[in-house]
């Protein structure tokens, strides 16, 4: 047996094993699963099993790992600038994107977003899309330069917040909405603020 059938036989077990996973926590607590019930659900034995994962948290990890590594490399928020502008159709063909993500691969961010066995899950993935958020912004000149330094640590905390809760009701409320109508919500609420998009107007006191 060639090295590259062995490496499509190892590809194609993990799929099996992480896909069969998944299902188990879409119907059961993560703390209550059992190697011997990944095991049995992917039709292997537990030896192959440990053949690939350490045990179920090596697995959960690398899963989790997997899953936000795709998720955060379409998260390019510097795309959405020219010449330090921001272009609306950018950000609205940016948060679009996410959004069709998150829909191809609702089963896993079901299981990570709802089974209670896993609360680090939003954390884990705000800390990745902050990680990207600063790297991306702090490279961009004209706003490393003139943005309030607080403002810039809060700013990114406020907006990943706002974006895992809505993911999360998205979810909840079955993707009634549309992806596209999705994006220009969002592009509303980040062009406006929350105050104006509620329709209320801002003194300006100088």
């Amino acid at each position: 047996m060639n090295s590259n059938t062995m490496d499509l036989r190892v590809v194609k077990t993990r799929a099996a094993i992480q896909s069969h996973f998944l299902d188990l926590l879409l119907r059961k607590n993560f703390n209550e699963i059992t190697v011997k019930d990944i095991a049995k659900a992917a039709n292997i034995g537990r030896g192959t099993f440990y053949l690939h994962y350490v045990d179920k948290f090596d697995l959960l990890d690398k899963v989790m790992e997997e899953g936000l590594s795709a998720t955060v490399d379409r998260f390019q928020p510097q795309s959405c600038f020219e010449d330090g502008k921001l272009v609306p159709s950018r950000l609205i063909g940016l948060v679009l994107t996410i959004f069709e993500h998150f829909r191809k691969n609702e089963r896993f961010f079901r299981a990570m977003l709802f089974n209670e066995g896993i609360p680090n899950f939003r954390r884990r993935m705000q800390q990745r899309f902050l990680r990207r958020f600063y790297i991306e912004i702090g490279n961009m000149t004209p706003v490393a330069v003139g943005a309030d330094p607080i403002t810039m640590e809060i700013l990114p905390i406020f907006i990943t917040s706002g974006m895992l809760g809505l993911v999360g009701w998205w979810f909840q409320n079955n993707m009634r909405i549309s992806e596209k109508d999705m994006a220009r919500k969002v592009f509303q609420v980040m062009a406006k603020g929350p105050i104006q998009t509620l329709g209320f107007n801002v003194e300006n006191k100088k």
